[in-house]
């Protein structure tokens, strides 16, 4: 008796692990799956803008752009010089202080995406991340 007990014992465990090396090589697929596609970036150069006010402040600026993943990710390298020189204007409006806290990052995305969608209006960029922002 307790020959079968152990036998039986032995089968049920080699079925169970076999069931659950089953049920991980077919939860696999369904985990990518649910990700979604992978995303892909667009880098624009470190950039240094001279800020408005009436100390003479500089923020250095690092953008990653979020664009379509079917599009090339250097179809923004013909428009950075363009890129810079709108942004410089833009930044020179903008005094120091308001470049404080989260509300200082969402009027540098704003104030980016506002030149972005004039300069690269055949490209849609799904997000405006800020790799790097120094105010110095």
């Amino acid at each position: 008796m307790p020959l079968l007990l152990t036998g039986l014992l032995l089968v049920l465990a080699a079925l169970g692990a076999t069931g659950a090396v089953v049920a991980s090589r077919n939860r696999a697929p369904a985990a990518q799956s649910q990700l979604g596609p992978d995303k892909k970036y667009a880098a624009l150069p470190m950039m240094t803008f001279s800020l408005g006010g009436n100390d003479a402040r500089m923020v250095d600026v690092k953008v990653l752009l979020e664009i379509d993943p079917t599009v090339d990710g250097k179809v923004a390298d013909p428009y950075v010089p363009r890129i810079s020189d709108r942004l410089s204007d833009r930044m020179r409006q903008i005094d120091p202080q308001q470049l404080t806290g989260a509300d200082g990052a969402m009027l540098m995305k704003s104030t980016i995406a506002g030149v972005l969608d004039r300069e690269l209006r055949g490209v849609r960029v799904k997000e405006i991340l800020l790799d790097r922002m120094v105010v110095r």
